[in-house]
């Protein structure tokens, strides 16, 4: 036990520090959705805008006003019950990309049934922080 807790600590201190960053991101896109927070969502987008596809229908790169008014109607069209974090992996690259997904349980305005959605985050390390470049809903 004495020689194996040497090594965890080593190979804890190789993840990279963008890696180690990537939870509290997750954490703040799934408490925005939450909040339906469309402002603090448009706030992470990349500089080069966002992709959305939205009921098999794709827009953009949208500039953040434009993102913030098609996340608004989205959000007003359903109820949200929860949004859970799911699977988050940083996949490389220059710059660096990572994804994000959360699963989000809504029922329609007005009735009574959830349905369970999957939001896809795709995010490029910009800076010190990762932004968003494409949110995607699959069903």
């Amino acid at each position: 036990m004495k020689r194996v807790l040497p090594l965890m600590l080593v190979l804890a201190g190789s993840v990279p520090a963008a890696a180690q960053e990537l939870g509290p991101a997750m954490n703040r896109l799934v408490q925005a959705w939450q909040r339906a927070d469309v402002g603090a969502l448009s706030e992470l987008a990349a500089t080069s805008g966002i992709s959305l596809n939205m009921d098999g229908q794709r827009v953009g790169p949208l500039q953040p006003r434009q993102a913030t008014s098609a996340l608004r109607r989205v959000f007003e069209q359903r109820e949200t019950i929860s949004a859970r974090a799911g699977m988050a992996k940083e996949v490389g690259g220059e710059p660096r990309r990572a994804f994000v997904e959360i699963a989000w349980v809504t029922r329609p305005r007005g009735t009574t049934i959830p349905q369970e959605t999957t939001v896809f985050f795709a995010l490029e390390r910009e800076g010190d922080g990762w932004r968003i470049t494409e949110i995607r809903l699959i069903q």
